[in-house]
């Protein structure tokens, strides 16, 4: 089964001299968000309290994109492991270099190596965020959630134990599905719910008959909210939708421009497959990238040989375009079912990563060990298209609109992260993006002045936390 976290009860610690901010999102935008807000505040030499809470609605806890996923074999006695969202990561940029460097010395982080490889004759440029041409690569110790845990632990743990003027509190497990500004002290009130009515997954008829909405976290409101999951600004249709005012979610909504979707497969094997790499990248129409877990830092010891197949952005938009994300007559929001996933995209991606190996490899596909676990994951805004494409543009055979969402396959250089061109208004934009009067932001990749990936996602939570810390404590001041 897989691991479930419990909903943090939010103790009451409020007083008159606190700032006071909510995260939506607990992925690896929102941790370093959460990070960098108490790095600032332990550097500043005033007294206020900062009290920081993170909303999650994942069903396994923080990690958005960067989840893993645990489960056993049948019978229920051996561990499988899996990285079905974010597979790894590297350090481009300086900025970047200086907080991955501090993870390295914490060993939440190492260098993940192996026998990585590419189709014959496939260009650098198509590879799966530079796999293998542009390494060192790296990922978290034991999968790579547990980055944004560990992120997280340590400003509880130095909150707890160096500052009394920190505090951080996770509510895991819980959507935030409205958000209201009192208009006489502007602070924002969440209302929300938890358990399986705020799961991704759960069957909507389920969501509606637990949906026991109320007020969460702070009753007496937040100061300012950092949004980290661009699905907030989803019509009320979809269930990751926070009801972020419309004013902003279109702003929100302009500046993603196009979302790129991926499909992930889970698959273990009852014995070694002796397939002959680590982690490839693939040039195919269907399977773009795959991964051994066994050979990551911290995943050895697995009894059962598990591999994450990661589909290409033209199959999952033609699957989505196919099986989409609302009913076009009722408008309902339709989960992922793990019928579905388990039937349709699962064997696909197995089917096509079986044929690669054959083709590719000297290895004979009819030895293939059985397959005794299979499982599958649809990231409908996997990232962000790349800044200079154009969704408006006649001539852009890659971009389509399904259920109201931009959507676009093509697959354009993922490596080395870099700030991307444009025009020079593009180039003066900051990585996330705020609304001052309303003290709402924006962050993550989507919002990213960089290439799309973990690497600008880290970038922009970091640079928000930092501008919404230093408005507020001058606002304070005052």
């Amino acid at each position: 089964m897989a691991e479930e976290e419990t909903t943090v009860p939010y103790i009451n610690v409020m007083s008159s001299n606190t700032i006071s901010i909510a995260i939506i999102g607990g992925g690896i935008t929102g941790a370093t968000a959460a990070q960098a807000l108490a790095h600032q505040h332990n550097n500043c030499k005033n007294n206020n309290k900062l009290t920081i809470h993170v909303f999650d609605q994942g069903r396994r806890g923080v990690g958005g994109r960067t989840s893993s996923r645990t489960s056993t074999t049948s019978d229920g006695t051996q561990q499988l492991k899996f990285d079905h969202g974010c597979q790894f990561f590297r350090g481009d940029t300086p900025q970047f270099q200086s907080i991955l460097k501090t993870w390295i010395q914490k060993d939440y982080v190492r260098e993940w190596k192996g026998n990585f490889q590419s189709s014959n004759g496939m260009s650098s440029d198509r590879e799966f965020f530079g796999l293998p041409s542009t390494p060192p690569f790296y990922v978290a110790v034991n999968g790579m959630q547990s980055l944004a845990k560990n992120v997280l632990d340590q400003v509880i743990s130095s909150a707890s134990n160096d500052n009394k003027f920190t505090e951080l509190q996770v509510f895991s497990g819980t959507r935030v599905d409205q958000l209201e500004r009192d208009t006489s002290s502007n602070k924002w009130k969440l209302h929300g719910t938890s358990g399986v009515a705020a799961y991704h997954d759960t069957p909507e008829k389920i969501a509606q008959s637990n949906n026991t909405t109320s007020i969460i976290g702070q009753e007496s409101g937040y100061d300012a909210i950092i949004l980290s999951d661009v699905s907030s600004s989803f019509g009320k249709w979809h269930r990751a939708s926070a009801g972020v005012p419309e004013s902003f979610a279109k702003r929100v909504r302009e500046r993603v421009g196009a979302r790129v979707p991926l499909f992930s497969c889970m698959i273990a094997f009852d014995k070694d497959t002796n397939i002959p790499f680590d982690a490839a990248s693939f040039d195919d129409s269907i399977v773009w990238f795959a991964a051994k877990s066994n050979s990551k830092p911290g995943m050895e010891a697995l009894h059962k040989e598990c591999w994450t197949i990661v589909s290409t952005p033209e199959y999952a938009m033609a699957k989505i375009e196919e099986t989409p994300m609302q009913d076009a007559i009722t408008g309902e929001f339709i989960p992922q079912s793990a019928d579905y996933l388990t039937t349709v995209p699962g064997p696909d991606l197995y089917n096509a990563f079986k044929v690669l190996i054959g083709k590719e490899t000297t290895l004979d596909i009819e030895t293939l060990p059985k397959i005794v676990f299979m499982d599958a994951q649809r990231w409908g805004s996997a990232m962000p298209a790349h800044r200079h494409v154009d969704i408006n543009s006649s001539s852009s055979s890659t971009c389509r609109k399904i259920s109201g969402v931009n959507y676009d396959c093509g697959r354009h250089s993922l490596a080395p992260t870099k700030e991307e061109g444009g025009s020079e208004d593009e180039k003066k934009k900051r990585s996330f993006l705020v609304d001052d009067d309303l003290m709402l932001l924006q962050a993550g990749d989507m919002m990213g002045k960089h290439t799309p990936g973990f690497e600008s996602a880290v970038i922009s939570g970091i640079d928000a936390a930092e501008y919404l810390y230093d408005k507020l404590s001058s606002d304070s001041t005052r």
